[in-house]
């Protein structure tokens, strides 16, 4: 009888604690959406008195620490192509909002992603040992660093087999770690079904990703432009409605704010895709970047969101 009680006891206890990381997030994105709640906020997070394992502070969430942008270009050619074509444009019209903007381009040259059993480890622990890894000093380190620091995220790159390259879903695997992206749920059986039945109902399926783990990247915009040789259709005819970036930064926490598709090159001419293709592009990106802008003239709460008890390290 006492190993049934401590059963429930114990099952009990996991859902509590859940839901509580649960309330968390919810008054997370409150804080951040409406900073002028920040105060009622904090209240409600520290009743919550949530406290990890080792009896250090609990993380609610990785605040920006400035209104720049992270723009990352991924293509393997490292040369010349439509997608640097969009990533300059992207860094151009930044710049000339006067959005601050760090530039990363993964190539050929760039090998990320979990190549042995140290760096699987590093990616579910979030505990990263350069020393066992083929992976130079602090890459990954810097890159998390310029991540947690942009309160933009930028993504450009071509889709190659229903997916992003290999290189970004390595940056996927490496950067967006356990630790310091995500933290996963307490896990429990009935938390398991209910996921199987949100999967059937589309409204609760979308409304849910934000609260399948405790994602740390709460504050963040995305926005994406990728290419394709195929008609844009063709993603979704082999049932693949997103690549895994867009699943993995939603899992995170993230907002995807745009995902622009510049389909069909394959049948493009070259004065086709100069006079008519990149042009459309282009104007697209500039009304992304002056929302950009005027979301960043709109972020001085950050540094409060940074500097508030409740949201420190």
């Amino acid at each position: 009888m006492s190993a049934i009680y401590n059963d429930v006891l114990g099952s009990a206890l996991t859902l509590v604690e859940a839901a509580k990381r649960v309330a968390a997030l919810a008054i997370v994105d409150t804080a951040v959406a409406v900073p002028q709640a920040k105060g009622i906020c904090d209240v409600a997070l520290g009743a919550l008195a949530l406290r990890p394992s080792d009896g250090s502070n609990f993380l609610y969430y990785r605040p920006s620490t400035r209104p720049s942008a992270l723009l990352v270009l991924c293509h393997p050619s490292g040369g010349p192509s439509m997608c640097s074509s969009l990533a300059k444009a992207w860094e151009d019209s930044l710049k000339e909002v006067g959005v601050e903007v760090n530039r990363v381009d993964l190539d050929g040259q760039h090998q990320l992603g979990l190549k042995n059993s140290q760096e699987l480890q590093a990616a579910l622990t979030g505990r990263h040992d350069p020393a066992a890894s083929g992976e130079p000093p602090g890459q990954i380190a810097e890159l998390q660093a310029l991540v947690e620091a942009s309160q933009f995220l930028v993504f450009v790159h071509p889709i190659f087999w229903f997916e992003v390259p290999a290189q970004l879903k390595g940056f996927q695997e490496s950067v967006l770690s356990s630790g310091f992206a995500f933290r996963k749920l307490p896990n429990h059986w009935l938390m398991n079904r209910a996921a199987g039945v949100i999967e059937r109902v589309p409204v609760a399926r979308t409304y849910m990703r934000r609260y399948a783990a405790y994602g740390l990247l709460r504050d963040k915009s995305v926005y994406i432009t990728r290419t394709q040789g195929g008609p844009s259709a063709g993603m979704g005819i082999f049932g693949h409605q997103v690549t895994s970036l867009e699943s993995s930064l939603q899992f995170c926490g993230a907002h995807i704010s745009s995902v622009d598709v510049v389909a069909e090159l394959d049948g493009m001419s070259r004065a086709q895709l100069e006079e008519r293709v990149f042009p459309q592009a282009e104007a697209a990106i500039r009304t992304h970047c002056r929302a950009i802008a005027r979301k960043a003239q709109q972020g001085a709460h950050l540094k409060a969101l940074t500097d508030c008890e409740a949201c420190s390290k």
